[in-house]
């Protein structure tokens, strides 16, 4: 089993953060998707991302709070990072001056790689995933 979590403040505040992750149908934050189809609308949806040279990936939205910031997803099969049976939570924080901290944690099986190798290239994912949606609110 491959669980990771990172975690990153960011110098945003927790609504505007939210605004961007709590809106699982809008993926327009993430360079390089070039497509994305709705099935469903809710818990339960799934959203359908195209990118060229990757699979496609199919995420479904699981559980979203609004009040307590939290999402949670599921993903059957991620081959770009080898992982399956993944299931993951992001959570947006309030911090003092405007800014947040936003934990994205995952459980999941390594699929067709060591642990090591799938929490390394999770852990990279993440901090790509923090990073874009820091350059999104910047613009």
């Amino acid at each position: 089993m491959v669980e990771v979590s990172v975690e990153r403040e960011l110098e945003f505040s927790a609504e505007k953060v939210w605004a961007v992750i709590g809106d699982f149908g809008n993926v327009s934050w993430v360079p390089g998707v070039e497509k994305v189809e709705l099935e469903g609308e809710g818990v339960g949806m799934v959203r359908h991302l195209t990118v060229p040279t990757f699979p496609q990936l199919h995420e479904r939205l699981d559980a979203i709070d609004h009040e307590k910031m939290i999402l949670d997803y599921s993903i059957p099969e991620v081959a770009y990072i080898h992982l399956k049976n993944y299931r993951a939570r992001a959570q947006v924080s309030e911090l003092e001056n405007e800014r947040c901290k936003v934990v994205w944690f995952c459980e999941a099986e390594a699929d067709g790689a060591e642990d090591a190798q799938a929490t390394a290239e999770t852990e990279a994912f993440y901090g790509a995933i923090l990073t874009w949606i820091g350059e999104f609110l910047n613009k």
